[in-house]
């Protein structure tokens, strides 16, 4: 009697399990051509609708090349004036979103429609990120360097959190002089209200060519979201840092900064993929009086192959006080990768 109770039980299981696995697969996707796909919706994020079957694995259709979307299943959806919505995806007309509530159903534009995420979703899916790496060597000169780079972020319509990492390792064949670089910073974002957000950082950098052994810095700061949509995104934000700086030779000091950020994404999913990304972030000091920082970032990431792509980043650190003053005030670098995103 134990012995069937239990086989029992486990059939109930593997049958739920089936069922629920079979539903997630029912989602359909129409296309402007007339294609219809049936599979499973994993996510919309910068125009790209990623959506999972059994036969061809994973496929991404560009949004503007999708006429309608259908699932029962219940998603969060966010809108390009900030609105963020919960429901199921209804039959309606071409680029049309019908989003159907627990009392109510709403209709909208797709070009309104930034962001779908399954509700219920497993962590590994909200994961999205890049890595690239780069290597040049000059016999002329002696000189060999290897550059790394890496975005990995967890996205929901409410909230952002993201860990970016980079380094440049410079190899000299006569020893002389170091110009390493490195830095690693962890932030999260809270999106309040439909285009407003605050936020908070913590940083770790270090910069041999301006003469910093290590800078680890806190802050936090608020802006707006000027522009979201499937091809764009802009963000403003100011806000205050404190940080610790250790030079070389010279003694710790602490520093209390303002911060303006401004951030741009221009992201194209035409073949092939292209993004283009670019920061720009201004720390002027509050308690040392005239000195400035400025970090410059940019990047374009073009793919060659599924998930493969080759990046040209570029970036330009300015300070006009360094911690060591006999060290340069400006450092500036491009570097030419291949890399993998996830």
């Amino acid at each position: 009697m134990m012995l069937a109770r239990a086989a029992a039980a486990l059939a109930v299981v593997v049958f739920s399990s089936a069922a629920a696995w079979g539903q997630g697969r029912t989602d359909v996707v129409t296309l402007l051509n007339g294609d219809r796909i049936t599979g499973e919706i994993l996510r919309l994020d910068r125009g790209r609708l990623e959506v999972k079957t059994d036969d061809a694995g994973t496929i991404d259709f560009e949004w503007d090349k999708i006429a309608r979307v259908e699932a029962m299943r219940q998603f969060e959806i966010l809108t390009s004036d900030g609105r963020r919505l919960l429901g199921s995806l209804g039959r309606t007309g071409d680029r049309l979103v019908l989003i159907l509530g627990d009392d109510n159903a709403l209709s909208l534009s797709m070009s309104e429609v930034t962001n779908i995420v399954p509700i219920g979703a497993s962590f590994w899916a909200k994961l999205d990120g890049s890595f690239d790496a780069g290597f040049t060597y000059a016999r002329s000169s002696g000189i060999a360097q290897t550059s790394v780079n890496s975005n990995t972020e967890f996205r929901r319509p409410a909230f952002l959190v993201q860990l970016t990492a980079s380094a440049t390792v410079t190899v000299r064949s006569d020893g002389n002089g170091r110009d390493d670089r490195a830095d690693l910073a962890l932030s999260y974002v809270r999106y309040r209200g439909r285009r407003w957000f605050v936020a908070g950082e913590g940083r770790l950098e270090t910069n041999e060519s301006l003469g910093l052994v290590l800078r680890s810095q806190i802050g936090g700061l608020a802006g707006q979201r000027v522009v979201n949509t499937n091809r764009a995104q802009l963000q403003l934000g100011g806000g205050l840092v404190v940080n610790d700086e250790r030079g070389v030779d010279t003694e710790p000091t602490k520093n209390v900064e303002g911060l303006l950020v401004l951030r741009t994404s221009f992201y194209t999913y035409d073949r092939p993929k292209t993004n283009v990304d670019a920061s720009v972030q201004y720390y002027p000091s509050l308690s040392d009086w005239g000195r400035q920082r400025l970090q410059v970032d940019g990047s374009v990431k073009r793919e060659v192959w599924k998930d493969f792509f080759l990046a040209l980043d570029a970036y330009d650190t300015f300070d006009s006080a360094p911690p060591n003053l006999s060290a340069a005030r400006n450092d500036v670098g491009v570097v030419f990768s291949v890399g993998w995103s996830y």
